[in-house]
């Protein structure tokens, strides 16, 4: 018999959380040459939670009780939720609440593949600028507020979304737990002492 696998567990509602933490840090610690070594520390964060999120994707269903969502079955979702929202059966009722909200998700689930593909951008684009050549900063800047309107994107759908199912829908991903298997504790466990180390020693350096 086959184990049913949930898509989401404790590790990645903690890393959803950090990406969110370090993103509003980066995002408005730019500009401030004060605190330009804490805007690196928070890009650099960014990179080490969306290539901790990767590699779990293709762990996570080996070792423990969850197979997360990838950016194939979010852009299937994204695809399939517009394209029904648009679709010959909701035609005559285009902005009825059903094709609103069909709208709504799939631009909730298209935003999010966008975001993590602009995640390693953003951060290779400040990387270059800090270490290679100043010329970037105007692309990084770009690509940084790009993330930025995909961000609004998202939490404006997931407020759209709660509105129309008359429950707030981020809450599967902010409701923690530790009914998961010890290994996906333990590996939440490793990632917050990895980043709290790397944090304390890089603003050390």
């Amino acid at each position: 018999m086959s184990k049913t696998l949930s898509h989401i567990d404790i590790l990645i509602r903690i890393l959803h959380i950090i990406i969110m933490i370090a993103f509003t840090g980066a995002y408005f610690t730019g500009d401030n040459e004060d605190l330009h070594q804490v805007h690196m520390m928070f890009g650099y964060i960014l990179l080490i939670s969306i290539t901790i999120r990767v590699i779990w994707h293709f762990l996570s269903p080996r070792v423990s009780n969850s197979a997360p969502f990838g950016i194939k079955k979010r852009s299937s979702m994204a695809f399939n939720a517009i394209k029904k929202s648009f679709s010959h059966a909701n035609a005559a009722s285009i902005f009825s609440k059903n094709s609103i909200q069909l709208f709504s998700i799939g631009l909730f689930q298209a935003s999010i593949v966008f975001i993590f593909i602009l995640i390693p951008v953003v951060v290779a684009l400040g990387y270059g600028t800090e270490h290679f050549t100043y010329s970037l900063r105007d692309l990084h800047s770009f690509f940084a507020n790009l993330f930025l309107a995909l961000v609004i994107v998202h939490l404006s759908t997931l407020v759209l979304n709660s509105i129309l199912a008359k429950r707030f829908q981020g809450w599967t991903m902010l409701k923690m737990t530790l009914a998961d298997k010890k290994i996906t504790n333990y590996m939440t466990l490793f990632v917050l002492v990895l980043i709290g180390g790397f944090s304390y020693f890089y603003l050390g350096m």
